[in-house]
């Protein structure tokens, strides 16, 4: 089945590439698949569209939850008619991971060996989330699979944005959280869940999850599975500092 291979080189602190090289030239591949590298954010959106549309029918995010998060998107926005018979995976190369470690999926050689030459395929829930976005002024909105997060969760992002991943992905995000934490003040949300409103409460954060873990490992929603059929909601509420550490 023709295969293609997204790789983000800025992965895991620009070593994506370097990994990947690494171990495909140790998983001993009988036919090693086509693979690209991305080149700009968001580019995994576009090759996943434009590899869907050459006929390939199997996708492979290299990368961290970023790099999947962008193929996911550029599948579920590719024609139905494309979509069919296709499928998604990933290959864990970056600092977090966490959908990858929901799933068992390490980053060996073996492994690599058996997603690309005796593939199982799982049919998974996806979320869908809709957003003011501040940078294009505009409505918009993204399929995720992992967790969407609101408050604390946005500061974290939006400082791992800024410093990036030196330390890996569940040092940095611990390092991220504890500074967001010293920081945080609750939001004033008004909640809606599965059509009946809830009120406005004051909230530190309000996680929606498909997965279990967050921020390389933290297990914000332990009871959350992508094959469940729904989505976790977490929130946590107006604690002090003292009980949000």
């Amino acid at each position: 089945m023709k295969t293609l291979a997204i790789v983000n080189p800025a992965a895991g602190h620009w070593r994506g590439e370097k990994r990947w090289r690494e171990t495909l030239a140790a998983a001993g591949l009988a036919a090693p698949p086509e693979w690209r590298l991305t080149d700009a954010p968001a580019a995994a959106s576009r090759m996943t569209r434009e590899a869907l549309a050459q006929g390939f029918k199997r996708v492979i995010a290299v990368g961290g939850d970023g790099t999947l998060g962008e193929a996911l998107n550029g599948f579920m926005s590719a024609p139905e008619a494309q979509r069919e018979g296709a499928a998604l995976g990933t290959f864990p190369a970056g600092s977090g991971c966490d959908f990858a470690r929901h799933m068992r999926i390490d980053a060996s050689p073996a492994t690599l060996k058996r997603l690309l030459e005796s593939p199982k395929v799982s049919v998974l829930d996806a979320g869908f989330v809709e957003f003011d976005d501040a940078e294009q002024e505009q409505r918009t909105g993204r399929y995720f699979l992992n967790v969407v997060s609101l408050g604390i969760g946005g500061e974290v992002a939006r400082r791992m944005q800024r410093s990036g991943k030196p330390l890996g992905g569940t040092i940095s995000y611990l390092l991220a959280s504890l500074g967001a934490v010293l920081s945080a003040k609750p939001y004033e949300m008004t909640l809606e869940v599965d059509g009946g409103a809830r009120g406005t409460r004051r909230i530190h954060l309000a996680a929606v999850a498909n997965t279990s873990t967050t921020g390389g490992g933290m297990k914000i929603a332990p009871g959350a599975a992508a094959q469940a059929g729904r989505l976790e909601l977490v929130i946590v509420g107006d604690l002090s500092r003292l009980q949000l550490l």
